[in-house]
């Protein structure tokens, strides 16, 4: 039998768990996440062009959605009608796309009315990135790639990945694993970057006045790496709308409220908090970025322009 001492040490990372929850960077412990992913999966693909170079971009981004609630019908109403009137070239989504485990496989029954019913309508093809809940089921990482062939809208052509867009290259990180061979591909990737504007997006915010707070790990071992290479970092996982203060020329925006919704305090950071359900859009060309706060009523709550 194991000493008292492992059993008393035992009861207390329990009593921990439970008052205080999981470690910050999800609710499943990095320790214990096992992927079933293939080697080529994990490897990021080329990079690739949605649009010419040069053209102007209208982006939609959100996050943690996935549940099949009526906020998250709401949400993708919403963009449908906004899309209806001012064109989406394509969206991007923020991590926690399918809770709270994520998908079982490409033929999980969730997909059809979780995603297809919702979002196939707007007739645009959406670039995900993995959250922490997307890794509960092992099979569901994979199942979020692989269901890209399956799908004219979804899209994940891997755990990270690069592409460009008019004035605009984007970078998409797996913020729940990032392991020293994905930093170093993204500084790589960013150091060859000839484009005016580089936009990385993931899931867990690096500074957050929301519920999840900041992140020891990201502000060590990602800030250093955004830092006089990027000029957005767009992420969702605290369920609000958020604009933080930059770091040089680095800007941070959080749009985690795409069906789920907390209130949020403004802090010593904060350009901008609300709780409130709804979308973000990226507007870019040869002058200037916009991020735009969009509220489920349409309603512009806030916007914000970074120029060169």
């Amino acid at each position: 039998m194991p000493p008292r001492r492992f059993w008393v040490a035992a009861v207390l990372i329990l009593v921990t768990c439970g008052l205080f929850g999981q470690p910050q960077a999800g609710k499943i412990p990095r320790a214990v996440v096992k992927m079933h992913l293939a080697p080529e999966l994990q490897q990021a693909p080329g990079s690739f062009s949605l649009k010419a170079a040069g053209e102007p971009i209208r982006v939609l981004a959100f996050g943690d959605f996935g549940d099949g609630s009526k906020r998250q019908r709401e949400v993708a109403a919403a963009m449908l009608q906004y899309h209806q009137k001012q064109k989406f070239d394509f969206a991007v989504t923020l991590g926690d796309n399918f809770y709270s485990k994520g998908m079982k496989g490409v033929d999980d029954p969730r997909w059809k009315t979780w995603w297809d019913q919702l979002y196939d309508p707007l007739g645009i093809q959406f670039y995900a990135t993995l959250g922490n809940h997307d890794y509960g089921f092992p099979q569901s990482p994979e199942a979020e790639i692989l269901y890209s062939k399956k799908s004219p809208s979804w899209r994940m052509p891997a755990a990270r990945y690069t592409f460009t867009a008019g004035w605009v290259q984007f970078f998409a990180i797996d913020s729940q694993v990032l392991s020293t061979q994905q930093l170093d591909w993204l500084r790589q990737e960013l150091d060859a970057s000839k484009f005016r504007w580089k936009v990385v997006y993931g899931h867990h915010p690096i500074y957050s006045h929301g519920q999840h707070g900041d992140s020891p790990r990201l502000i060590r071992d990602l800030l250093p790496i955004l830092k006089g290479r990027a000029d957005v970092y767009l992420t969702g996982h605290d369920h609000d709308m958020q604009h933080l203060k930059p770091e040089g020329n680095l800007h941070f925006f959080v749009s985690g409220s795409g069906g789920k919704q907390r209130p949020i305090r403004p802090g010593p950071r904060s350009l901008f908090a609300k709780s409130a359900l709804g979308f973000a859009m990226l507007e870019a060309d040869g002058l200037s970025l916009k991020i735009t706060f969009i509220e489920k009523s349409l309603t512009p709550l806030y916007e914000y322009t970074l120029k060169k």
